[in-house]
């Protein structure tokens, strides 16, 4: 499903020139400090955060269709961005121990219409935690939202993730599974674009991936791209070829293009090589498949 096949406010400015999603995230707040305290001698302050999203925004957004940013640490960025590169703002409030996972998740309060008139985001994203015991309270927060980002007249981007506490114990198929029943629960609230987990970690083989990419599919009613968290950087390209073959359209995704920035010597010369290196694989997928 393309961008041009939703309806309401249109995707357009998150799109790339053959209409899929090249998008690059930047909204990690706590797992950011945490993924930079290793190389810091001290206390990661904000300081740290605004400095290095800024940074990785100015020298990855010319060749990305949009960046996620946050309204905590992220609007300095907003500016650094490249001509034509479309920006979309969380609007969730993201519960973890430091260093840790997602396990919860809270509108912010804070996207209010007066941030949206300053800013003039092009969508909003919310994450929203899903496991089998949580489902109902997954699909009221995905509500809440999209009344957000109708009360603004803003596209909503729903971020599934499946967060049970026991996922450790859980087999690839068990997750697979739950991935593409969380799409199926969030897609009532009637997200403009969605955003899943890459099945098995983008480990499995490619053709179990595209099945699972293709059960995703027929459970939306809007296009959905994936996001690379839980995907070692040198599988991501694969995995999103994968999916895009089972009806993905395009990715929106952060550590596996500039995670290994943040403790290299130089971050922004691992910017400017390697991590647009891997944005022009991802490119080169978005060339061979639908």
């Amino acid at each position: 499903m393309t961008a041009d096949s939703t309806t309401g406010p249109s995707l357009d400015p998150l799109t790339d020139r053959r209409g899929g999603f090249s998008m690059v995230a930047l909204d990690q707040r706590e797992s950011l400090r945490a993924m930079m305290a290793p190389v810091m001698s001290g206390p990661v302050g904000d300081e740290s955060l605004v400095e290095f999203k800024t940074l990785a925004t100015a020298i990855l957004s010319p060749r990305a269709s949009a960046v996620l940013l946050d309204r905590a640490y992220g609007l300095p960025a907003a500016a650094a961005r490249a001509p034509g590169c479309g920006l979309v703002l969380a609007a969730d409030v993201l519960q973890q121990e430091p260093g840790g996972p997602v396990v919860g998740a809270t509108l912010d309060e804070g996207v209010t219409a007066e941030l949206a008139a300053q800013l003039r985001p092009d969508a909003l994203k919310m994450l929203v935690p899903w496991t089998p015991a949580t489902r109902s309270g997954a699909v009221d927060l995905a509500e809440r939202f999209m009344r957000l980002c109708r009360t603004l007249g803003l596209p909503g981007i729903v971020e599934g993730v499946v967060r049970p506490p026991d996922i450790s114990s859980w087999s690839d198929a068990d997750r697979d599974a739950a991935i593409v029943r969380a799409a199926e629960d969030l897609a009532v609230v009637g997200p403009t674009l969605y955003k899943a987990e890459v099945p098995g970690y983008g480990a499995s083989p490619a053709e179990a991936i595209t099945a699972t990419a293709r059960r995703i599919t027929e459970v939306l009613d809007c296009p959905w791209v994936v996001l690379s968290s839980g995907v070692a950087a040198e599988r991501f390209a694969a995995a999103v070829q994968a999916c895009r073959q089972g009806g993905a359209s395009g990715f929106l995704a952060g550590r596996a293009v500039w995670a290994d920035a943040v403790t290299a010597p130089d971050p922004a010369e691992f910017l400017r090589t390697e991590s647009l290196r891997r944005l022009d694989a991802l490119d080169a997928v978005g060339v061979s498949t639908p």
